[in-house]
């Protein structure tokens, strides 16, 4: 055995040994064998040995197949050839022609760069150079509207626009291009003092509208037109007095025309149909001037200072303050228009309330003329100003009705000092004296019932009684002494008989059944009485009004001293008699 191994061929020898060594099981040998299944059929010698010739016929038949197959693909694949090798002319073409562009055109793109750096660089300037001239020039559309449209909302863009420009213009100087600023500074000047003056006639023109109708409305335009007119104090002081004017002129006519042709239908009536009652016609005269200030007032507010909140009730401190604060001078402003409208009114005013004082009132009228000048002079003056040309007429028509008054009261005192009453027989007070308190005890009612406005307040009542009631008592002194010095008593008592006893009075009596009493006494005592009895008859009304209670005070005090120097010089007199004596004249309770 040993010797058949060692003489086998060694070409044998490696072949055998690599089928003992290879492996039966591997994937790629049993595929080969079911490929080799298909064709080798039968297991023969003839097969086994022409089946080398066999496999490479197979693999020759494969070969063949597949050149077969791939023959369409060689084809595209020579026309792909074919068609890039054209392409790559095409592209060596090409690169020899951008080649030839590149070296013909550097100039142009150098030229295209710069120009396209140029251009960024002049849209950026025009971008600066289009702020500039929004923020420091007009256009034309705004100067037109400034020139020569008609005023509306475009006219006051552009106004507010050129203010603008102006403010820009000043920070401009703070810059190395103060020319510039100067400038635009000129031109714009140019510009705003041509817009408001043109805006100053337009205003002026609307308020002379305004004096053509009497309740006008004021559009919102007007506004505008005057918190524009605001910058320029002096054209807002001539629209203010073209609006003055206009309005004074309306404001007369209405007045003349209430007075003497009354309200459209003659519903009211003419305030001069009621001329003949002084009080009502003053009093409805001064009722629409108050009405009609406050519709004046309402007006020159929504035109002058729209933008005030309008007080109705304010004093003339808080109404001048309060738009010194708001407004600087606005309220001055105000103040004169006030002034000059109702300057026009003053004087048919004044002549038609003179001429009712002229016409000599009776004392009651006079005061209550008094009284309502006053409290409109106050009303009035809260609204508008003491300082008006308006409020010093009514001041000085209260002083008028005032002095007025005191006059009828001197003339009334004069009239009974000069002719002084005989003392009655019972020595009661004369006529005179009820008389006087009768019309004392009315004005009281008057100055108790009398309205004062916030700003205002009572006056002194005390000038009042004293010059009623002070020439009273100087008239009953005046009867007493005169009394006492004709003897009225004595000559009385011897030239009566018994017959007319019964006319003599109680304290008469009383001194005749007294023995004891002195001739002079006697004399002396009642025309004492009669004074007790006149102060008291004055003082007793003015006991219920605190107006009063100073004056009433100062006459108790004058009737405590008489009664006391009369006490004093009747010792004489029994205590029964006194109690009578007093009890009868002072009608109150001895003590």
């Amino acid at each position: 055995m040993a010797t058949t191994t060692t003489t086998l061929a060694p070409g044998l020898s490696r072949k055998l040994k690599k089928v003992l060594e290879s492996r039966t099981d591997s994937p790629d040998l049993l595929a080969s064998l079911n490929t080799l299944s298909e064709f080798y059929a039968d297991n023969i010698p003839q097969a086994r040995r022409s089946l080398r010739s066999v496999i490479e016929k197979r693999a020759l038949s494969i070969d063949q197949e597949f050149l077969l197959a791939s023959d369409p693909v060689q084809q595209a694949l020579d026309r792909v050839e074919e068609e890039v090798k054209a392409l790559s002319e095409c592209c060596d073409r090409i690169e020899k022609a951008l080649s030839s562009c590149n070296a013909s055109t550097a100039d142009i793109i150098s030229t295209t760069e710069r120009l396209q750096q140029e251009l960024d660089i002049t849209l950026q300037r025009q971008e600066i150079v289009s702020c500039f001239l929004c923020d420091y020039q007009l256009s034309n559309e705004e100067i037109s509207a400034l020139r020569e449209q008609d005023l509306n909302e475009n006219f006051f863009k552009a106004l507010a626009h050129v203010q603008e420009i102006h403010a820009n213009c000043k920070v401009l100087l703070r810059t190395h291009h103060q020319r510039a600023g100067l400038d635009l500074m000129d031109m714009m000047a140019v510009y705003q003092e041509g817009a408001y003056e043109r805006l100053c006639r337009w205003v002026q023109t609307e308020s002379r509208k305004l004096g053509d109708t009497d309740n006008p409305e004021v559009n919102e335009l007007l506004n505008t037109a005057v918190r524009c007119l605001k910058e320029r104090p002096v054209l807002f002081k001539y629209c203010a007095e073209e609006l003055a004017n206009m309005r004074h002129n309306a404001l007369f006519r209405r007045f003349i025309s209430a007075l003497t042709r009354g309200g459209p239908g003659g519903v009211p009536r003419p305030i001069e149909v009621h001329a003949h009652d002084p009080l009502r016609y003053v009093g409805d005269m001064l009722a629409w001037l108050h009405q009609a200030l406050a519709s004046e007032r309402e007006l020159v507010h929504a035109v002058l200072d729209p933008d005030a909140v309008i007080d109705t009730g304010p004093t003339a401190r808080r109404f001048s303050s309060s738009m010194e604060i708001e407004s600087g001078k606005a309220g001055s402003d105000l103040t004169f228009v006030l002034d000059k409208i109702f300057e026009g009114v003053c004087r048919p005013f004044k002549v038609r309330v003179e001429q009712v004082l002229q016409s000599q009132p009776s004392l009651i009228v006079s005061y209550k003329l008094i009284i309502q000048l006053e409290f409109y002079s106050y009303t009035i003056s809260d609204l508008i100003g003491r300082e008006t040309a308006f409020c010093h007429t009514l001041w000085s028509l209260k002083d008028a009705a005032q002095k007025t008054f005191f006059d009828i009261l001197k003339a009334r005192g004069d009239k009974l000092l000069r002719y002084p009453p005989l003392v009655a027989a019972d020595l009661s007070p004369p006529p005179a004296v009820r008389e006087g308190v009768s019309v004392l005890d009315e004005i009281i009612d008057t100055y108790d019932s009398m309205m004062v406005p916030p700003s205002g307040k009572k006056p002194d009542f005390d000038p009042v009684i004293s010059a009623l009631i002070d020439p009273i008592i100087q008239m009953c002194e005046q009867a007493a002494e005169a009394h006492k010095s004709k003897g009225i008593h004595s000559s009385r008592r011897s030239r009566v008989s018994d017959s007319a006893q019964l006319s003599k009075s109680s304290v008469d009596v009383i001194l005749a059944n007294n023995g004891t009493i002195s001739s002079s006494q006697s004399s002396e005592t009642p025309w004492k009485i009669f004074l007790i009895s006149c102060s008291c008859a004055i003082q007793q009304p003015l006991l219920g009004h605190e107006s009063a209670a100073e004056y009433a005070k100062n006459l108790g005090n004058m009737i405590n001293n008489h009664i006391s120097l009369t006490l004093k010089r009747s010792k004489h007199i029994s205590l029964p008699f006194k109690k009578t004596i007093i009890n009868i004249y002072m009608k109150i309770p001895f003590k």
